[in-house]
């Protein structure tokens, strides 16, 4: 097996001390220009790749970002196979971290203990977490010395907490209010168990603000629960809503994924959408212009979302004595093909 090189190898190559190699993998600025040019040459030569995990035990830095999701159902990769929100979002982090030379880290943990385990182990510059699971927060409120930041957090001790939130009631209010303008008055709303969510558990309340503006009675059997927000479990609850027997119009989901699962059911037992069934999303994904019908929603720029997250992250980082920063970002509906005015 071929040796390993070493900084004693770059050193003794370059003809200066191993110190002196240190400092230049380091970035510190202690040797002349002349001096690091021949320490260059030499890693180049030598094909020198630097140990990072001592790199960043000697900095107290391991350039790493985690991104944790709390998931306590479902394993994290068929999660991210069928929602591409969290792709999206990912995605938006990643665009940041690699500007600042940072790399991310991603889990899904489903107790306190092994969030706080994950992050010593891996030694992060900064978390970020997504989903609610106060006992996790509380836990890392005590245990982790590093930035924090909450993505779509509702529960009441997050006032220490750096979050980034979107305006989810007021999305859910104009989804429910566009159906409301186009005549409909037998809404359904389907999203996840509510006292899991409390992002879909705000949107359901901007649903029922709607309902109230328009002075039409909130009806319980109007409410179809997922298990999750999963491809599969959508398409089940499209199919809740069309056995329930009750007379419904329209449909709004709280996510996009829920929304794709009940437009397969309904297109696959022949309804037309939205001329039998009219239905609005909430998310934009990138999938959502290219359906049959295209699918009208709520927009949050996800993307955004995720590089927002992660410049707060590093500001953070950058300053010790930073108050906790606050993100609600804003939202729009965006209307396409698969909602339509009631026709009698």
């Amino acid at each position: 097996m071929k040796r390993k090189i070493t900084i004693r190898d770059v050193a003794k190559h370059a003809g200066v001390s191993p110190a002196s190699v240190s400092y230049v993998v380091n970035g510190i600025p202690k040797v002349s220009e002349k001096t690091k040019s021949k320490i260059m040459m030499a890693i180049e030569e030598l094909n020198y790749r630097p140990d990072f995990t001592a790199v960043s035990l000697s900095k107290k830095q391991s350039k790493l970002i985690g991104i944790m999701k709390i998931w306590n159902e479902d394993a994290l990769l068929p999660v991210l196979q069928s929602n591409p929100y969290y792709n999206e979002f990912i995605s938006g982090i990643e665009s940041v971290t690699r500007k600042y030379g940072y790399d991310i880290l991603l889990t899904g943990i489903d107790s306190a203990e092994e969030s706080e385990a994950w992050v010593h182990k891996r030694n992060l510059d900064g978390l970020v977490l997504m989903g609610s699971f106060p006992a996790v927060v509380q836990n890392l409120a005590v245990t982790a010395d590093i930035p924090i930041v909450l993505v779509d957090y509702y529960e009441k001790n997050s006032s220490s907490f750096h979050t980034i939130n979107i305006a989810d009631e007021e999305g859910g209010y104009a989804a429910t209010k566009h159906l409301l303008e186009l005549g409909h008055r037998d809404v359904a709303v389907a999203l996840t168990n509510i006292q899991k969510s409390p992002v879909d558990y705000q949107r359901f309340l901007g649903y029922k603000r709607a309902l109230a503006e328009y002075h039409i009675p909130f009806r319980e059997e109007l409410v179809f629960n997922s298990n999750s927000h999963l491809f599969q479990a959508s398409i089940e609850t499209g199919n809740d809503i069309l056995n329930s027997g009750e007379k419904i119009t329209a449909v709004f989901s709280t996510s996009d994924t829920l929304s794709l699962g009940i437009m397969r059911t309904l297109t696959s037992r022949g309804l037309v959408i939205p001329k039998d069934l009219s239905i609005v999303g909430f998310d934009d994904l990138s999938v959502s212009q290219y359906l049959t019908p295209s699918l009208s929603t709520v927009r949050q720029d996800i993307f955004k979302k995720g590089q927002i997250t992660a410049k707060m992250i590093f500001r953070a980082m950058e300053s010790e004595q930073v108050q906790p920063l606050k993100e609600i970002l804003p939202v729009e509906l965006v209307v396409r093909e698969s909602s339509s005015a009631y026709a009698i």
